[in-house]
């Protein structure tokens, strides 16, 4: 992994930092208990969002330039942040707690599924995603 691949990494990391914390806040702010993260539906729709995830990073690795090209502009990277932790809260306003709370978990796993893909990546465990359609 290059340095500025490695620097784009943490970035990632720290964008996905940032928009878990916003929507936990944002969430718990309009009265949502966090502890209902754990209810089986939100566990549920938590499993969706990891599914997506794995799904969005599949098509971009599917396509890489496109995804590379994409992600160069900031503002993807930090619509995409804003609107991840405005997205639970804003369902929580507009749908209430309960589609809130479901909102809230699929987001929340979406974005543990990311890290979790990141974080097997920049530890070797995983290649880079760049790599995973090679068709060499």
């Amino acid at each position: 992994m290059t340095d500025h691949e490695a620097t784009d990494r943490r970035r990632d990391a720290v964008l996905a930092l940032v928009a878990t914390i916003s929507l936990l806040a944002g969430t718990r702010a309009l009265g949502v208990p966090v502890a209902r993260l754990f209810d089986a539906d939100a566990l549920a729709a938590a499993v969706v969002g990891i599914a997506g995830a794995v799904a969005l990073e599949l098509a971009m690795a599917h396509d890489p330039e496109t995804a590379r090209r994409l992600w160069a502009d900031r503002r993807v990277r930090w619509g995409g942040t804003a609107l991840v932790a405005a997205g639970g809260p804003a369902v929580v306003v507009l749908g209430g707690p309960r589609l809130g709370l479901l909102a809230v978990a699929t987001l929340l796993g979406g974005l543990c599924g990311y890290v979790l893909l990141l974080a097997a990546v920049v530890s070797g465990a995983l290649p880079s995603p760049e790599t995973w359609f090679d068709r060499a």
